[in-house]
C-alpha cells in the first residue's frame, strides 16, 4: 500500500554546490529541490500561517454539494485552494486502493488497521475514478448514511509514482514522480476525532478557560457607627474578590505557557497565590488602610480581565507543528454552515505573528501579566508619614477608563532594583515609547519623573476627570483637611473636602473654625442693631429729660429731691445702655461668648421706669417716648428665641457629621481613593481624630461651615425726627400748681354748659308735639358717663343738639323758611360741638385706644357725623375735622379714627 507523502517529515538543510566539469548525481540534484519546496513550505506555514484561510465553504442542496472558491495551507506546507466555485453530483468510495492517510486508519486489536468510511466527492464534468460513481441522489442508498451527518474534508493526496517497469530489451530507470492531488471527500462525524488535534493552545483557546472575575462593591450602610463595622464589611468583600482571584491567576500559566515563555521562564502561581495569602492574612486583623487592599485587589481584578480580554479572537499560532493537519483541511459539516455554528468542524486559519492583525494585543498581554506580577509584588500600605508634603492631590482619570491610564496609586512602592518597577509596568503604550518616566504617581519624585508628571498641579488639568488624594492615612483630620484645603485654593482644584466622625458621640465631632451662618444669623445682627440704635435714642433721650427736670421744677417744695432722682436715673440709664449697646454691636460669635449684656438691658429698663415714674408730677407725655418703646418692646426677647433655633439648626447640622447620618443623608457614598471633577471627598475620623478612611461624593457637597462675614455697618434711620426722641415729654409744674380752681375756673365753665343745656330744655317744651308725644324735661337727665366731666358735658350737650337738629328737620317740611335756616344753623353747630370733642380729646392727650373713654366719645363723635347733612354743616365738619388731622398728626391713634371719619363722610 502507498503511504501518503508528507514533504517536511524530514526537512532539508543543506544542498548541493555543482562545480565545473563535475559529475551530478541524482541526490546532489535532489538536494537543489528538496531545500527550496522545504524552504516554501516553511515560509508558508511559519511566516504566513496554517488553516482555511479564506471561502472553501460547502453547502448541500438536494442531489448537489457546492463549495466556494477559496484557499488554505496544511501543516505540511500543502496550499490547498479552488480557484472557482464547484459542484459535485456523484460520490464513489475512497477506499485503502488509495495511497495511505493515517488519520483515515483506526489501529485494533493485533495492529490490524481498519480504515473509516470515506467518500470522494465527483465534480461535475470529472470522470477519472477508481471505483463506481453514484449521484448523490443515492447516497442513503448506496451508503446506509445520511448526507446530513457528514463533514467536508479538502486532501491533498501526494504519494511517489515509480513507473519502472523492465521489458525483455529494456530496463532503463525511468525516475519516480511525486504525485501532488487535490480531493474533496466526506467523512462521518463520529469519525472526525481522527482529522482533529487536541485543541492548539493559541491566546483564543486560552480565552475560553477563564473565567470573567467580578469585584464585589462594599455596600456602605447607616447602620455603620464604628471602625471595626467599616473594616469588616470591606474584609468580607475582599475575602470573596480573594478566593476568585487565587482561582483565575492558577490557571494563566497552565493554559498560556505556549506564548508566555518568553515572559516567565517557569510557573510564577505558587509565588503569586503565596503573596496574595500573606497579605490577605496581614488585614485579618489590621484595619488599617483596608480600603487600599480592596483597591489593590480591584486592580488586579480590573489587569487580569483586561488581560483576558485581549485574548480573545487571537488564533496567532507561532510555528505550527507539522503533524497537525498535514494534507488535509476540514471545510465544516455539509448542514449548519447557515446556523449560528458555521465554523463546527472546520479548521480555522492560524496566521503567523508575521501577519496577525492581533499582534499587539498579544504584546499587550503580555506586558499585563508582567504587569499583574509586579502588582503582587510591590503593593504596600506606606507607613504614617510626618514630612510636610506627606499629601499629595495626583491628576488622574476615573474608573471608565482604563487603569492603565490612571495615576499609579501611592501604595505601589517604586523599586528601582526590581526586574519590573511598577513605573515600568504600568502603562503599555508609554512603555513601548520609553516614555515610563511620564507616568502620574504619588511616588514619581522616585523614579525620576519627567514632563507634566513632574509637577502635575501646575500643568494642564482639563483632561483629567480625577483626582487622586493620598498620604493623609493616619493623620489628624483637622491637618489632613487645612492641608488639602490649602491645595484647592493655591491650584485651584474642582473639587472640595469635608470630614465625618466615625462615632456616635456627638462630642468627639472636630468642628470647624467659624459659624455657618445663615439668614438667621443676619436676622440675628438686624434685632440687635435695631436694639442698639434704640438705646442710643434712649441715652440721648434721658439726658433730654434731665435737662428739661433741671430747667422747669424750680418752685415746688421737692424740686432737689426731684432733679436729684433725674440725676440718678439718667446716670444708670446712660451707663447701662452704653454698656447694652456696646456688647449687642459685635460679631455673633463674640456676642455668644459673652451674654453679660442681660443685666444691663434689665437694669435700663427698670431704671429709665423709675426715672418717669418718679418725675411723673412734673410731667406731661405727648407722645410715645423713647423710654415707652424700649419699656414696651419685645423684639429684643426674639434674641434668646433666635439663639435657640440657630443652636438647635447647628446641632442638626452636627448630626449630620456623624458618619451613620451622613451616610444616610448621601446614600451614593463610596471609596475610590479620590475625587471626581466637581465632587466631594470625604475623609473620615476616628475617637482619636485620627483619619481611617475616605469616600467620595460626585457632587458638590456644600460646607455649612464658614467664617463669619463683616457685617456692614447700619446707620440710624434718617426718618426718624429729633422731635419724636426729644420732645415727647414735658415737664410742668407740680400737680398741685397746675389744678384748676374749682370756683374760678371750672365752676364756671359748667355753669355756662349747663346754662346751655336749660337752654335746650327750654327749645323742647315749645317743641312739644302731642301727636308724636315727642317731650325732654329736665328730670330726664342721664346720670354722668364719663369720668372726665368736661367731656361728659361734651357728649351730653352733642346728644342734645342732635335731638334739636331732628326736631327742626321735622318742623322744617313746613313751608315755614325761618325753621328750615334754624335747622341748618342747628346742624352747624352740631358739627362745631362734634368737632369740639375732637379738638379737646387731641388736646388734652386723652387715649383712645380700644374701650378706653376717649374711644368711646370718638365713636359717638364718628355714629352722628354721618347724620349731617350737605351743604354748610358737612362743609364745617369736614374743614375742622382736616385741621385736627394737622394739629395732632404724632397722636397716631387719633389721626386714625379722624381718617376713618373723613372717609365716611366721603
Amino acid at each position: 500500500m502507498i503511504s501518503t507523502l508528507k514533504i517536511l517529515q524530514e526537512i532539508t538543510t543543506g544542498y548541493s554546490i555543482f562545480e565545473k566539469d563535475q559529475v551530478l548525481t541524482e541526490s546532489q540534484l535532489n538536494s537543489i529541490t528538496n531545500y527550496l519546496n522545504d524552504q516554501t513550505r516553511l515560509t508558508s506555514i511559519y511566516l504566513l500561517g496554517v488553516g482555511v484561510v479564506s471561502g472553501l465553504r460547502v453547502s448541500l442542496s438536494s442531489d448537489a454539494i457546492a463549495v466556494t472558491k477559496g484557499i488554505g495551507i496544511t501543516t505540511d506546507g500543502d496550499l490547498l485552494y479552488y480557484s472557482n466555485d464547484i459542484v459535485c453530483d456523484r460520490f464513489t468510495l475512497y477506499d485503502k486502493s488509495y495511497p495511505k492517510y493515517a488519520p483515515f486508519y483506526l489501529t485494533s486489536e493485533g495492529s490490524k488497521e481498519e480504515m473509516i468510511a470515506v467518500y470522494e466527492l465527483i465534480p461535475k464534468g470529472v470522470t477519472d475514478s477508481r471505483n463506481p460513481v453514484f449521484p448523490l441522489s443515492q447516497f442513503a442508498t448506496e451508503t446506509s448514511k445520511d448526507l446530513n451527518n457528514m463533514v467536508a474534508v479538502l486532501l491533498m493526496e501526494s504519494y511517489v509514482n515509480d513507473p519502472d517497469v523492465c521489458t525483455g530489451t529494456d530496463c532503463d530507470n525511468l525516475g519516480q514522480d511525486c504525485v501532488n492531488t487535490r480531493k474533496l471527500l466526506l467523512v462521518e462525524k463520529d469519525s472526525i476525532n481522527l482529522l482533529l488535534k487536541p485543541a492548539i493552545a493559541t491566546p483564543d483557546v486560552a480565552f475560553n478557560a477563564f473565567n470573567e472575575i467580578v469585584a464585589e462593591r462594599p455596600l456602605i450602610g447607616s447602620s455603620i457607627t464604628s471602625v471595626s463595622a467599616l473594616a469588616d464589611v470591606y474584609r468580607t468583600v475582599c475575602s470573596n474578590i480573594h478566593g476568585n482571584v487565587v482561582t483565575e491567576l492558577s490557571k494563566i500559566y497552565v493554559n498560556c505557557a505556549a506564548f508566555l515563555t518568553d515572559v516567565f521562564l517557569s510557573n510564577p502561581t505558587t509565588e503569586w497565590v503565596t503573596r496574595l495569602t500573606e497579605i490577605q492574612s496581614s488585614f485579618t486583623t489590621n484595619n488599617r488602610g483596608i480600603q487600599y487592599y480592596y483597591d489593590f485587589l480591584k486592580d488586579i481584578v480590573e489587569t487580569y480581565n483586561q488581560y483576558r480580554d485581549l485574548l480573545f479572537g487571537d488564533n496567532t499560532w507561532c510555528c505550527p507543528d507539522i503533524n497537525w493537519f498535514p494534507k488535509h483541511l476540514l471545510l465544516g459539516n455539509l448542514v449548519g454552515n447557515s446556523d449560528s455554528e458555521p465554523d463546527n468542524n472546520r479548521t480555522a486559519f492560524y496566521p503567523s505573528p508575521a501577519i496577525s492583525q492581533t499582534v499587539e494585543s498579544l504584546n499587550h498581554a503580555k506586558f499585563l501579566v508582567r504587569k499583574l506580577d509586579t502588582l503582587i509584588k510591590t503593593f504596600q500600605i506606606p507607613a504614617v508619614s510626618a514630612a510636610a508634603n506627606s499629601i499629595r492631590i495626583t491628576p488622574s482619570l476615573f474608573e471608565d477608563q482604563p487603569l492603565e491610564e490612571r495615576a499609579i496609586p501611592y501604595y505601589y512602592q517604586v523599586n528601582l532594583q526590581q526586574a519590573n518597577p511598577i513605573h515600568k509596568s504600568w502603562n503599555y503604550h508609554l512603555s513601548q515609547r520609553r516614555m515610563d518616566n511620564r507616568n502620574y504617581s504619588y511616588n514619581a519624585p522616585n523614579y525620576m519623573v519627567q514632563g507634566a508628571a513632574a509637577n502635575p498641579l501646575a500643568s494642564q488639568i482639563g483632561k483629567f476627570s480625577f483626582f487622586r488624594c493620598e498620604g493623609y492615612l493616619g493623620e489628624k483630620v483637622e491637618t489632613a483637611l487645612s492641608k488639602i484645603e490649602s491645595e484647592i485654593k493655591s491650584k485651584n482644584l474642582p473639587f472640595t473636602v469635608r470630614s465625618v466622625f466615625l462615632g456616635q458621640d456627638k462630642t468627639k465631632i472636630v468642628k470647624r473654625p467659624g459659624t455657618r451662618y445663615s439668614d438667621l444669623h443676619r436676622f440675628h445682627y438686624l434685632l440687635r442693631q435695631d436694639a442698639y440704635h434704640q438705646l442710643e435714642e434712649v441715652t440721648q433721650f434721658s439726658r433730654e429729660f434731665k435737662k428739661k427736670v433741671d430747667e422747669n421744677v424750680t418752685g415746688e417744695s421737692n424740686a432737689q429731691s426731684l432733679k436729684d432722682l433725674a440725676t440718678q436715673s439718667n446716670g444708670t440709664v446712660t451707663q447701662n445702655a452704653v454698656a447694652v449697646g456696646e456688647k449687642l454691636n459685635r460679631s455673633y460669635r463674640d456676642y455668644k461668648a459673652d451674654q453679660s449684656w442681660k443685666p444691663n438691658f434689665l437694669a435700663t429698663i427698670t431704671a429709665a421706669s423709675e426715672f418717669k415714674f418718679n418725675i411723673s408730677p412734673v410731667v406731661k407725655t405727648e407722645f410715645t417716648t423713647p423710654f415707652d418703646s424700649l419699656i414696651s418692646n419685645t423684639r429684643i426677647l426674639w434674641l434668646d428665641w433666635l439663639d435657640e433655633i440657630i443652636q438647635k439648626k447647628d446641632e442638626a447640622e452636627d448630626e449630620k457629621l456623624l458618619f451613620a447620618s451622613f451616610v444616610s443623608q448621601n446614600p451614593g457614598i463610596e471609596h475610590f481613593a479620590g475625587v471626581v471633577r466637581g465632587g466631594t471627598l470625604v475623609l473620615v475620623y476616628d475617637n482619636n481624630n485620627t483619619v481611617v478612611a475616605d469616600f467620595m461624593l460626585p457632587y458638590y457637597h456644600e460646607d455649612k461651615v464658614e467664617e463669619a462675614p463683616v457685617e456692614p455697618t447700619l446707620p440710624k434711620p434718617s426718618t426718624r425726627p429729633e422731635i419724636i426722641i426729644n420732645r415727647g415729654i414735658r415737664v410742668l409744674p407740680s400737680l398741685d400748681k397746675r389744678l384748676f380752681d374749682f370756683k374760678g375756673v371750672l365752676e364756671p365753665e359748667l355753669t355756662k354748659k349747663f346754662t346751655l343745656q336749660e337752654k335746650y330744655f327750654d327749645i323742647y317744651k315749645g317743641f312739644v308735639d302731642v301727636s308724636t308725644g315727642i317731650f325732654t324735661a329736665a328730670g330726664n337727665i342721664k346720670p354722668q358717663k364719663y369720668a372726665d366731666a368736661v367731656l361728659d358735658v361734651q357728649i351730653r350737650e352733642v346728644e342734645i343738639e342732635q335731638e334739636k337738629v331732628a326736631l327742626l328737620k321735622q318742623r322744617a317740611t313746613s313751608s315755614d323758611g325761618r325753621t328750615v335756616e334754624r335747622a341748618i344753623q342747628a346742624e352747624v353747630e352740631l358739627a362745631q360741638s362734634l368737632l369740639a370733642i375732637a379738638e379737646y380729646i387731641g388736646a388734652s392727650n386723652i387715649s383712645v385706644a380700644t374701650g378706653s373713654e376717649g374711644s368711646k366719645a370718638m365713636q359717638v363723635v364718628s355714629d352722628i357725623s354721618v347724620t349731617i347733612s350737605q351743604g354748610k354743616p358737612l362743609e364745617t365738619l369736614r374743614t375742622g375735622l382736616k385741621l385736627i388731622l394737622r394739629d395732632y398728626r404724632t397722636n397716631q391713634q387719633l389721626t386714625a379714627i379722624v381718617e376713618s371719619i373723613l372717609r365716611r363722610l366721603g
